[in-house]
């Protein structure tokens, strides 16, 4: 007969495995329609096209970042919450979100001043101040899918909200909306999951409320996570700002889309289970075998398959922008092929990141982005003065190994892992499969279908077969673990 605790611990299993399903299930999909959706937009506009909406959309997040304490993590984190504990956060969140917006929508005309060499920026920037507070108001509701494991709602919002967009950007495009349908791009998808989220997957009935000592609970709880939030946008989206504001629109579009591409690893497998394991984080966060099980389980997967999708797709840029997005992009081939670090491991830095917040620990992040942002910053400066966006590319490596290695130490304080184990194999793998794909590419060259097919294979199969041969063991307890909790569910 099973005891309260193993209960609970198959009924998490079960909860973390259907999530996984339900979020990994969304995430092919959303991915597919989203890659469609980047070629038809990538082939319809041009660059300058991105350069401008992407610039509007730094200081968009950079609003929505200053208004921010963590509320949405704090709220997944606190295990008790009672509704005067829910409606104090949302009056909380709400007024934050007021504010910050109203102040930047003050702001659009004189940042249309600053930009004088992008005419229609400030109309961009103030239809999507409404588009991001619709968002932020949907995520109240998503938040409280993610802190109920209610995984299945979630994945059919991200499905209808990509379908939605992927029918109305490209259709505007070719109409010749220009970077309007990229606006519209956004609107659409956010529309759709504010419906769906208020109306037939609403998880609480909103209402206000003010509690002074929860206030004082989530700004204890939110001041290391201010700080970290804020200097981690500027990690993520300084880069563009600072394109777009020396370099200009153009270069910001091309770096923009290798950007884009580069985070699909990250779509792939990352996202939806950091979304699934966050949670399960927090509800294991005192019981120290069963959260080092969940984070190396969760971070073997992301990392295997972030290398595997990073490393193929950075062989076959070559022929996909020539073949898929048009010769107009190729100057950004260079550019995305040097992400390849950034690609590979950007994952694995997010998931710890969250375990970190997830268990209470916030000052930790805070330390880490402090010192990635006093790296990065100058580093995005020096290297667009010297190589231009290449070298903003090369920045962002650095800044992401950084933050991996200054991670570390604290994540050992809370779970046991080996990092050898972890990271050495598969990164051992993707540099043998990388070379073997590139003295393909140099070689046959001039025989574009051929080179394709050859270096991909050559790839996939070293990559598969040092795996295979190095982790044969790791790859059979991954398969058990996976049977297991299978049965559980049943």
């Amino acid at each position: 007969m099973k005891t309260g605790q193993e209960t609970e611990q198959a009924s998490l299993s079960t909860q973390a495995l259907w999530g996984s399903v339900y979020t990994i299930g969304a995430s092919v999909v959303t991915l597919t329609l989203g890659f469609l959706r980047s070629v038809l937009l990538a082939r319809l506009l041009l660059p300058e096209h991105f350069g401008v909406v992407a610039l509007a959309l730094f200081y968009i997040g950079l609003a929505a970042q200053l208004r921010g304490l963590g509320l949405d993590m704090a709220l997944i984190h606190h295990q008790e919450a009672d509704e005067s504990f829910l409606r104090t956060y949302f009056s909380l969140r709400l007024g934050l979100d007021v504010l910050a917006f109203s102040l930047l929508l003050v702001l659009v005309p004189l940042l249309q001043k600053a930009y004088p060499q992008m005419p229609g920026f400030s109309a961009v920037l103030a239809v999507l101040i409404f588009v991001y507070f619709l968002s932020n108001l949907s995520q109240v509701q998503e938040t409280f899918i993610r802190k109920n494991l209610a995984f299945r709602q979630l994945a059919v919002t991200d499905v209808v909200a990509s379908v939605t967009m992927t029918i109305v950007a490209p259709l505007l495009a070719w109409l010749g909306w220009g970077m309007w349908a990229l606006v519209a791009e956004q609107l659409s998808g956010i529309g759709m999951r504010f419906i769906l989220t208020w109306w037939p997957f609403r998880q609480w009935k909103p209402g206000l409320g003010w509690e002074k000592q929860t206030i004082r609970w989530f700004w204890e709880y939110g001041k290391p996570t201010w700080v970290a939030s804020n200097l981690s946008y500027l990690l993520d989206r300084f880069d563009d700002f600072w394109i777009g504001t020396v370099l200009g629109k153009t270069p910001l579009g091309l770096y923009s889309r290798a950007y884009e591409f580069a985070h699909y690893p990250r779509r792939v497998l990352a996202n939806p289970l950091v979304t699934v394991f966050t949670p399960v984080f927090a509800r294991l966060q005192h019981d120290r075998l069963r959260l080092s099980q969940a984070f190396f389980r969760s971070a073997y997967v992301i990392l295997r398959s972030g290398f595997l999708v990073a490393g193929a797709f950075g062989l076959v840029m070559p022929e996909f922008i020539h073949y898929v997005i048009g010769d107009k992009w190729l100057p950004m081939l260079v550019t995305f092929r040097l992400m390849l670090v950034y690609t590979a491991l950007d994952p694995l830095v997010m998931l710890m990141g969250n375990m970190m917040l997830a268990v209470g620990h916030p000052r930790e992040l805070r330390k880490s982005t402090v010192a990635q942002t006093l790296f990065f910053i100058p580093a995005v400066i020096l290297g667009a003065r010297f190589w231009g966006i290449n070298g903003v590319a090369l920045a962002a490596d650095g800044m992401l190994l950084l933050g991996a290695a200054w991670l570390y130490r604290p994540l050992r304080e809370m779970v046991d892992f080996s990092l050898s184990r972890l990271v050495a194999w598969p990164a051992l793998a993707l540099a043998v499969a990388w070379g073997g794909g590139l003295l393909v590419e140099t070689f046959a060259g001039r025989l574009p279908w051929e080179a394709l097919v050859l270096k991909l294979g050559i790839f996939l199969l070293l990559f598969g077969a040092f795996l295979l041969a190095l982790e044969r063991n790791d790859l059979a307890i991954g398969v058990h673990w996976l049977r297991e909790m299978a049965w559980q569910s049943r």
